[in-house]
């Protein structure tokens, strides 16, 4: 899905379902200056609120503008930073470190820190206050804070380990060729603690900042505190920070201890080396601070985890069957007074940095967990016990057993599917991933089996459990990465099939969003560029999310770096694959930076990857052949290329168009721009010369000969598989097009059965709707007979999916695929933003410039009888409510509403603008219209910030009726009192 503002490419939006949509919230600690503005509301810094722990030069503040107004704006702010004193003699006091004054600036998002420098592991707080467009000030905000995080010279604390001496694997348990050969210390879990006696005065502040290589939890007192951290390479390790305040005690020993998980290189992580490293600060009230750090002191055990296996069966290194064996658990090991048997002091590798942990870096995403209870419990005649969740996600299971006996080994298995016998399918569904796990009881009282990582499924079946077991027995820790609002974008209409169909892509991207972006999060749990890009653009839709996103661009970034000096990007990061890419991935990468740019206006992150990708365009022009055109680069069999490859040329295209748009907005040289700009225009000039055949659409490709290649043929029938839908419809979304074949090209697309790969399938829906095509942008989103979103659905699908037609049986099924068939997944967040695709088509929001400073809103002409909705953004919630009459004496109405400091053109159907009203009143007399004109079947008005309530009652034919809903309701309205 394409977002732009220049008229390439096409913006999308998510909405919020309801059936009154509220006015926009104001107010703040104090009224508004008398004719002027509220305090700002809803203040982030790093567009997250009250964060515990940012890089001490990674400080950015933004609010939402607290005006309600018509036509309000923002001219102007003032932030003023303090460090308030927490402890000592000084507390209370809170001295300003930097007054900004009055900056003369629209800008809300992404507003860079200016003063000196800030001190490390240290609270400061903020504020806000704006001015409007007639130059009145308004209030300041309510105060909020921020923490600062650790620079590396900053830590004083060691790298520490358990010491290790473990077997090498054999062929028998793991069988991979890797270019670092054979792997030791495969899935290595470790217990450190450490107990310490703090300060008898209160507690006013405590943080434990963490890394571990791979992954940690980390306990205070016997409660978990955290569990981190994302998954990078030792030269730039994460670190993740907690606020323990509310878990110490003052003046008595606190215990604090850490489980880490190590599982050598994986396809979705780097292999990095066994290690772990803390340092904890408590501030007391009377000023006094302890510190804890990681040193020689700390204790060591091995963790209760019985030799696994990997799981993937397909060969791929990603994880590890978990084993638990519960008699050895150190039952009270995180609490103080517990008695140390077994243990032994941690081997120190050195002070941080040291090899290979030579940087730490503050990073701004986590996961959080969310217990989900089994749906049903039902007991087979085996006596195997099999949990229902209801829905696929991406869990940790948990069973909770109270009559267990020592020594007894419980098996448990996970899964998709269920067999005829009723038992979890160990074949249909898994994705060739052996999704088992077990358990050794203790015995003697309650006891809970949790494993340390997670995978994607809907079932589980415990084999024999031995005792009754319930729905409050059985759970699952959901797990995803934190976003501002999980329901920040939501959608009702007419036809409940597309408001299902927007629930999956929903549900679908949450639960993708793990440490990095994944394509799934069962077989591979692999950051791919493709499956992220698509991710990402859903989940800053749905959610408002753009931490992760900025995230994994950065990382992507890095591969470039790391592995290719010619310019390209890696296909999957972090990884311990090495070098590996797909010349269509590099390709996306681009448009990937252009969207989160869009949705948000960074400017600093733009500029930071701008180099970037003019080395992308540098990759794909050094590429370009005699005949004009793109050659073959080569790339892995999974995503096939032709001779000369129509996807591939029209995706440099808009590699070349999309740089060009980002030297433009970043005020780069003129040449730059021109450089780029011509790129393009060569580019599709050669596309248009040899690849558009002479009936008026696109071939496929050019064979070694140069002829085009045949209709059929589509090299193969994987997930990267070639499509005529999808290279015609990247030709509509680039702009390729000449405007005579247009419509040639759009009904070609059309002629089509939907069957393009699902990764791209919303490339399809986005050229229909560039075309005017949102009847058969309905039909494909609604038709259960064939591939698509709803026949998921109708299937029982409960998230999106690798392939429309999923090839998942453990069978012998060569030469397309491995010796065990294709495991393709049935939890794949690639085809999630399907959801963009319905609010891009379905409710018509499209930003015109960066971080929706200004948006379209244009509905649909045909389909849907009414929708409803709202589209989260950085300055705040879109807001939109349309329903369509189903006789000519009826209106259209359109309501909208605007954030402040925003404006929009809103196109309502319309022959005459004498016939559209705004709240009952002719354009011209309604504040806040800036235009009105008619263009084609739409009255178009520009109107600045606030609420609006539009009314046509000369409505085009073709926008009466039904419109193919499934139902009629009343219009949703947005009250504009």
């Amino acid at each position: 899905m394409r977002v732009g503002c220049q008229g390439r490419a096409v913006l999308v939006v998510v909405v919020v379902a309801m059936t009154m949509l509220a006015p926009l919230a104001c107010g703040g600690v104090a009224g508004a200056t008398s004719g002027g503005p509220r305090a700002p509301l809803a203040l982030t810094v790093d567009d997250l609120a009250s964060p515990v722990s940012i890089g001490l030069t990674d400080v950015y503040f933004g609010w939402h503008v607290g005006d309600s107004r018509r036509d309000a704006v923002q001219s102007a702010y003032r932030i003023l930073v303090s460090r308030p004193a927490l402890g000592g003699p000084g507390r209370g006091a809170a001295p300003v470190v930097w007054d900004s004054g009055k900056i003369v600036s629209a800008a809300q998002a992404f507003v860079p820190y200016g003063g000196r420098v800030l001190a490390p592991d240290t609270t400061y707080r903020w504020t806000v206050q704006t001015w409007d467009g007639s130059g009145a000030r308004g209030p300041l905000a309510r105060a909020e804070t921020f923490d600062t995080g650790l620079d590396d010279g900053d830590w004083h604390a060691d790298w520490i380990k358990r010491p290790t001496v473990e077997e090498l694997d054999t062929p028998e348990t793991f069988n991979v060729q890797n270019t670092t050969g054979v792997w030791a210390n495969k899935d290595e879990y470790s217990y450190v603690r450490k107990e310490a006696t703090l300060g008898g005065s209160p507690i006013v502040r405590a943080r434990a900042y963490v890394s571990a290589d791979q992954q940690y939890e980390l306990y205070v007192n016997g409660s978990m505190a955290a569990k981190g951290e994302a998954y990078a390479y030792p030269d730039s390790q994460y670190y993740e920070t907690t606020d323990i305040t509310h878990l110490l005690k003052a003046g008595k020993a606190n215990a604090f201890g850490i489980i880490y998980d190590w599982q050598g290189p994986g396809k979705g992580r780097p292999e990095g080396t066994p290690g772990v490293i803390a340092r904890i600060t408590v501030l007391h009230a009377d000023g006094t601070v302890d510190v804890i750090t990681t040193d020689g002191t700390w204790e060591v055990l091995p963790g209760a985890w019985l030799p696994g296996v990997q799981r993937d069966e397909e060969g791929d290194p990603v994880d590890y069957t978990e084993n638990i064996n519960g008699p050895v658990e150190p039952i009270g090991w995180d609490k103080a007074a517990y008695r140390v048997l077994g243990w032994q002091p941690a081997m120190v590798i050195g002070p941080h940095p040291t090899t290979p942990w030579t940087h730490l870096v503050s990073v701004r995403t986590r996961i959080v967990y969310e217990p989900v209870h089994a749906v049903s419990v039902s007991r087979l005649a085996s006596g195997a016990v099999v949990a229902d969740f209801g829905k696929v996600y991406a869990a940790i299971p948990s069973v909770t057993f109270s009559h267990g006996r020592p020594g007894r080994r419980v098996t448990m298995h996970a899964g998709y599917l269920l067999d005829r016998s009723g038992d979890v399918s160990t074949t249909m569904g898994t994705q060739h991933t052996n999704m088992s796990y077990s358990y050794v009881e203790r015995g003697g009282g309650r006891e809970t089996f949790r494993p340390f990582d997670y995978l994607g499924f809907r079932y589980l079946q415990i084999d024999d459990p031995g005792e009754t077991l319930t729905t409050k027995n059985i759970v699952v820790l959901t797990r995803h990465d934190a976003v501002p609002d999980e329901n920040a974008g939501t959608f009702t209409s007419s036809d409940k099939t597309v408001d299902a169909v927007f629930d999956l892509g929903r549900h679908s991207a949450l639960f993708t969003m793990q440490e990095q972006f994944v394509d799934t999060p069962t077989r591979e749990k692999g950051p791919w560029v493709g499956d992220g890009a698509n991710e990402s653009q859903t989940a800053m839709d749905a959610f408002g999310e753009t931490n992760l996103t900025r995230k994994d661009l950065l990382e992507f970034a890095q591969s470039q770096a790391r592995f290719w000096p010619n310019g390209a990007i890696n296909k999957i990061y972090p990884t311990a694959l090495g070098a590996q890419e797909i010349p269509q991935g590099t390709a996306y990468y681009p448009e990937w930076v252009w969207q989160y740019w869009i949705h948000t206006g960074d400017r600093a992150l733009l500029t930071a990857l701008y180099p970037v990708v003019v080395k992308v365009s540098d990759f794909f022009w050094s590429n370009i052949g005699s005949n004009g055109l793109v050659g073959t680069i080569p790339g892995p069999t999974d995503v096939p290329q032709f001779p000369t490859d129509t996807q591939l040329n029209l995706l440099a295209d808009n590699v070349f168009n999309r740089v060009a748009d980002m030297a433009d907005a970043l005020g780069r040289p003129a040449p730059e721009v021109a450089t780029q700009r011509q790129r393009g225009f060569e580019l599709a000039t050669a596309i248009n010369a040899h690849l558009l055949l002479p009936a008026g659409y696109y071939t496929d490709g050019l064979d070694a000969m140069g002829r085009p290649v045949a209709s059929n043929d589509d090299l193969c029938t994987c997930s990267g598989a070639v499509s005529p839908q999808v290279d015609n419809a990247l030709a509509v979304q680039f702009g390729v097009v000449p405007p005579s074949d247009v419509t040639t090209v759009s009904n070609y697309i059309d002629s089509m059965p939907f069957s393009p790969p699902v990764v791209s399938a919303a490339d399809v829906l986005d050229a229909l709707r560039i075309t005017g095509r949102d009847s058969d942008i309905l039909h494909i989103l609604t038709d259960a007979s064939g591939p698509g979103w709803a026949n998921i659905l109708a299937q029982g699908g409960t998230f999106t999916w690798e392939m429309w037609h999923p090839q998942d049986q453990d069978v012998l099924t060569p030469p397309l695929a491995s010796l065990l068939g294709n495991g393709d997944s049935r939890s794949h967040g690639f085809g999630s933003n399907v959801l963009v695709a319905i609010q891009q088509t379905m409710l018509g929001v499209i930003p015109t410039a960066a971080g929706y400073a200004s948006f379209d809103v244009t509905v649909p002409l045909h389909a849907l009888s009414y929708a409803a909705g709202r589209v989260p953004t950085l300055d705040g919630a879109i807001e939109v409510a349309w329903s369509r009459p189903a006789v000519a004496t009826r209106p259209f109405k359109v309501d909208v509403i605007v954030p402040a400091n925003t404006k929009a053109r809103v196109s309502i159907p319309a022959r005459a603008l004498d016939n559209v009203r705004e709240s009952g009143m002719a354009l011209s007399r309604r504040e806040g219209v800036a235009s009105a004109s008619i263009d084609g079947a739409y009255a178009v008005v520009e109107v600045g910030a606030g609420s609006y309530r539009f009314t046509s009652t000369d409505v085009p034919a073709a926008a009466i009726g039904t419109g193919g809903g499934s139902s009629s309701r009343a219009h949703a309205e947005v009250p504009t009192g």
